[in-house]
């Protein structure tokens, strides 16, 4: 369902060339898009994030993001930029949005996440140094939890809740 919902998206964004605006047509072998006057060729856009479960001692670092008006707390979040790797990106993110460093960045899974069109790549890494300071345009707040006593986190299904239980 996901899949399809996320093609659907994709096709309704993506109906002329443009290069020349002429309508584009399927590929009957492939998930693509094609120009006949202009012979491009296009392909369904994924955009990479990672996802952070931030780990000191026996604590978690989660956070409750500004502008999703629910209490729940989730991983550390964001995409990654032209020209970074996803383990580039894992120590800016947490950099620019708590302020501290991370060490021992492991990739542990991945989940397609298709609301737009994301592909999640989730990490776990370890706290190295630093005092909070949350970015207040994107954080509302930020701490350590153990994980025997979790906040409302997201739900089952998931890869941010799959982090946070431990499950992966």
């Amino acid at each position: 369902i996901a899949r399809a919902h996320a093609l659907l998206l994709w096709r309704e964004r993506t109906q002329y060339c443009s290069h020349c605006g002429l309508p584009l047509k399927p590929d009957k072998f492939e998930t693509a898009l094609h120009c006949a006057l202009c012979l491009e060729t296009f392909y369904p856009s994924i955009s990479p994030a990672v996802i952070i479960l931030v780990e000191k001692n026996d604590t978690i670092l989660l956070a409750r993001h500004k502008n999703r008006n629910t209490d729940v707390f989730t991983c550390l979040a964001g995409y990654i930029e032209q020209g970074e790797s996803a383990e580039e990106a894992v120590a800016r993110e947490i950099k620019e949005e708590v302020g501290i460093a991370v060490s021992n960045i492991r990739y542990i899974t991945s989940q397609s996440w298709p609301f737009p069109d994301q592909l999640m790549m989730a990490f776990k890494a370890e706290y190295k140094s630093g005092d909070i300071q949350i970015q207040e345009s994107e954080i509302q707040e930020v701490a350590w939890f153990s994980r025997d006593k979790l906040p409302s986190i997201p739900k089952p299904g998931s890869v941010a809740h799959k982090l946070i239980m431990g499950l992966i």
